[in-house]
């Protein structure tokens, strides 16, 4: 079981690091999807089931914000994240997940994409710090990745070509 868990996590890094590599918000979100989903299952074998939890809300958020944009509904994943994690909390690291979850929550409302980047980086700091207290090496480089990805799509989109702008 652990080898099966850690191919999700492969395959679920390779598609956090394509995620910020394209322009498109609902193409990023489609990735996050998938690659969160994957993760969940990750966790619930391992045995961090607040992870797992907070997780698979993850997965059905990134889904529905593909198609919809609704503030009662972040605050609806935001009040079921909570929930899950007062049901199955674990260790006083799970915070650290929730409040990740939460950072992220409001970075998948988001309407344009540098917002929704910019929120991903704290929530994504966020998940590295649970996972080094989880002690789950393939989670923080994975997320560890994620960041990266996300760093260089910020760089790619916004910073280099502000910095060429202000050449001309």
């Amino acid at each position: 079981m652990f080898l099966i868990a850690q191919s999700l996590v492969a395959v679920a890094t390779l598609l956090d690091l394509a995620s910020f590599q394209f322009k498109s918000r609902r193409i990023i979100l489609c990735c996050l999807f998938t690659s969160v989903l994957l993760t969940s299952v990750h966790f619930f074998i391992l045995g961090y089931n607040s992870a797992g939890c907070l997780m698979l809300i993850a997965a059905l958020r990134y889904f529905y914000c593909i198609y919809y944009k609704h503030t009662w509904a972040m605050f609806g994943f935001m009040a079921v994240s909570c929930l899950a994690v007062y049901l199955t909390w674990q260790d006083w690291f799970s915070g650290f997940a929730l409040v990740a979850t939460l950072i992220q929550t409001i970075a998948s409302f988001q309407n344009r994409d540098l917002h929704l980047r910019l929120c991903m980086v704290v929530g994504t700091s966020f998940w590295i710090t649970h996972n080094i207290f989880a002690g789950s090496p393939v989670a923080i480089i994975m997320e560890s990745l994620f960041l990266s990805s996300n760093l260089f799509g910020l760089y790619r989109f916004y910073i280099s070509k502000k910095a060429l702008l202000n050449l001309k």
